[in-house]
């Protein structure tokens, strides 16, 4: 589950950091080369496209990381409630044990 969730994270800034870097480099006015390669009827759809593709990409990449958190955030729930059950649990074990329930204080006492 955690491999899973570092996966999700990190394909999620992946696809935000690749659909930025390339409408950067659509949408920038030195890279003529890549934009002169593209139909001349394509051309005016470029940059609208490059925007929405950002768009899409932070909307998806985000739905990923955040999820990818999520898991995490769970996974460590689940962990420290287990902890404090079998903690409980002990307790509960070593009470019966005892004939005679002592206080919360009495483990600080010096033994006789």
């Amino acid at each position: 589950m955690g491999a899973w969730a570092l996966a999700q994270i990190v394909a999620g800034c992946l696809l935000i950091f690749v659909a930025a870097l390339t409408a950067f480099a659509v949408l920038s006015p030195w890279p003529a080369d890549i934009v002169s390669r593209v139909p001349a009827e394509w051309r005016a759809r470029l940059a609208p496209a490059a925007i929405a593709a950002v768009s899409l990409a932070v909307i998806l990449g985000g739905s990923l990381v955040l999820s990818g958190q999520m898991l995490l955030l769970l996974r460590d729930i689940h962990r420290h409630v287990a902890r404090l059950d079998a903690r409980e649990a002990r307790r509960g074990r070593d009470s019966r044990r005892s004939p005679d329930p002592r206080d919360s204080t009495s483990r600080l006492l010096p033994r006789r």
